[in-house]
């Protein structure tokens, strides 16, 4: 019973309830990425879940849009109509249930080039490093019951305080 609690708890917790850690390793243009996303202290566990769908949408929902073209593939129209609907209304339901939360979003990103025989670094990479670390040693303190969850709240806040506020994505500027 205790492993069905855990996945289900990862699936709707996710994999930490501070946000997410994510890693993209050196590719062909011989950059690398890692991105720390804190949400903001408080977050609950429905919130959570929909800034997780949010993140994942692009993916899933054009797995949905294929699914839907292949069904209706004897009716091209209904198909790509329904992809589209699917596709589109799945960014537009998840706007609108994400659009308190999403602004107080908080991360950072730190860029490593690994090209011309040396390492070029754009971003806080003491500032990430520091951060995930916080989060990664007290959330685990807090899975053991070494914490209480208000400890590992206001440490969380530290960190989310910490990060640079997200930039808004229109200027509002007076008439």
């Amino acid at each position: 019973m205790t492993t069905a609690l855990s996945v289900r708890s990862r699936l709707l917790d996710g994999v930490h309830v501070w946000g997410r850690y994510t890693i993209r390793p050196v590719g062909r243009t011989m950059w690398s990425s890692r991105t720390l996303v804190v949400y903001p202290p408080g977050t609950n566990t429905r919130e959570r879940l929909l800034l997780r769908a949010w993140h994942v949408w692009p993916a899933v929902g054009a797995l949905v849009a294929l699914a839907a073209l292949v069904l209706a593939a004897e009716v091209p129209a209904v198909g790509v109509t329904t992809a589209l609907l699917a596709y589109g209304g799945g960014f537009a339901v998840l706007a609108r249930f994400t659009r308190s939360v999403r602004p107080r979003v908080r991360s950072v990103s730190v860029t490593t080039f690994l090209g011309d025989g040396r390492r070029e670094v754009h971003g806080d990479e003491r500032l990430l490093a520091g951060s995930l670390d916080a989060l990664s040693i007290l959330e685990r303190a807090l899975r053991a019951h070494r914490i209480r969850p208000v400890d590992f709240e206001l440490v969380w806040a530290d960190v989310w305080n910490d990060l640079p506020a997200a930039v808004p994505d229109r200027v509002h500027r007076p008439s």
